[in-house]
């Protein structure tokens, strides 16, 4: 089986693409995974893709103009158009799946085009925008929540879950300490910005570290994940408040941050939403308030299912933050309950059942060919 992964260069886009990717190749299949090539996600990227580098997937960067210029998106979208005409031609796709971002619209559409099974995975309780327009042209959606069928449409849909690192849920707090140089009895928080960093964030994070009576800052650490624009400044702040922490732009070992973590502050992405359930972490949650709204939506359903709080970006005080920073960390028996819940959200063998989803069409789009 030939398979075809169209992925934006985000994190969240990125990292289920991978998962998938690498457990189709072990079973035999014909992987190539193309993703939205930027800058800002240079680090992120290497990372990310290294593994797979090394195995059987074909990976494939496709460089993208950052503009948000009409015309530009358009000829873009052109160029992806007759680049999967070629790769159609030459590679034979029997399902391509599409992964969210614009730069899966001409991939997808010119498949759907070329009767070739097209399956889209939304990673988000409310479907991005594109996904929302592509739904009609393809023969299935994978949901990440089952919360998001109520809005699907006609479409097919199947509920799988989102595929995370394996890692992610297996290391021990005493093997997190010693990787990071903290200590594993300390109150510890964990500060994420998403796989770009989070500005308002690292800023709140810095106002907070003043705002730390002399007690905290003998007993508390954080752990602070900044993006690759803040690592510097955050890191001095830090430093001059005398808070014990361990700051960087990126951490390929994100197993380890979560074991460590009591309570996590965080941007809203899908993607930290399935690392929260897997760990069963408490947070605090403050979404970014564009694209769509979409992390907002998915803080909501943490909140009302009494795994985390959510705060709007606007309403993000560094007093109100550390407000419920301090209840949190003070309140073990909150924190389990909470972590509790959160892990209602968790879905353990999302990659199978995204992989079977994906087999299933091929399986059946080869036969209905006569192959």
């Amino acid at each position: 089986m030939n398979v075809l992964l169209v992925a934006e260069g985000s994190g969240g886009h990125l990292i289920p693409a991978l998962e998938v990717a690498r457990t189709l190749a072990r079973s035999g299949a014909r992987i190539k995974v193309w993703y939205a090539e930027r800058r800002q996600t240079a680090p992120l990227i290497s990372a990310l893709t290294q593994e797979a580098r090394d195995g059987v997937v074909d990976l494939n960067p496709i460089p993208i103009d950052a503009s948000t210029n009409l015309l530009r998106r358009l000829l873009q979208c052109g160029q992806l158009w007759r680049r999967a005409r070629r790769c159609f031609d030459a590679f034979s796709p029997d399902v391509v799946v599409g992964f969210g971002g614009w730069i899966s619209a001409p991939v997808v559409l010119a498949a759907a085009r070329r009767r070739i099974g097209c399956l889209l995975h939304e990673q988000n309780v409310v479907m991005g925008r594109t996904n929302q327009w592509l739904a009609p042209w393809v023969d299935r959606v994978a949901l990440s929540f089952r919360e998001t069928h109520a809005r699907l449409g006609k479409t097919p849909a199947v509920l799988t879950g989102l595929p995370i690192r394996p890692a992610i849920g297996r290391s021990s707090r005493a093997e997190a300490a010693r990787r990071f140089g903290l200590r594993a009895d300390r109150p510890t928080l964990l500060v994420l910005g998403g796989s770009q960093g989070a500005r308002a964030i690292n800023r709140l994070m810095v106002q907070i570290a003043l705002l730390l009576s002399p007690e905290e800052r003998g007993r508390w650490q954080i752990l602070h994940l900044t993006g690759p624009s803040d690592e510097a400044a955050v890191n001095t702040a830090y430093a001059a408040a005398g808070v014990v922490s361990w700051v960087a732009s990126f951490l390929g070992d994100m197993g380890a941050a979560y074991a460590l973590a009591d309570v996590v502050i965080a941007r809203a992405g899908a993607s930290t939403i399935a690392e929260l359930a897997r760990c069963g972490t408490p947070s605090i949650l403050i979404p970014y308030p564009f694209a769509g709204g979409h992390q907002r939506a998915n803080a909501r359903l943490v909140e009302e299912l009494g795994g985390g709080l959510m705060i709007e970006q606007s309403q993000a005080s560094p007093e109100r933050v550390l407000e419920v920073a301090r209840r949190l960390l003070a309140d073990q028996r909150l924190r389990t309950a909470m972590g509790s819940q959160v892990r209602l959200l968790q879905t353990p063998d999302a990659v199978e059942k995204l992989t079977g989803a994906i087999v299933e069409l091929g399986k059946r789009n080869v036969c209905g060919n006569g192959q």
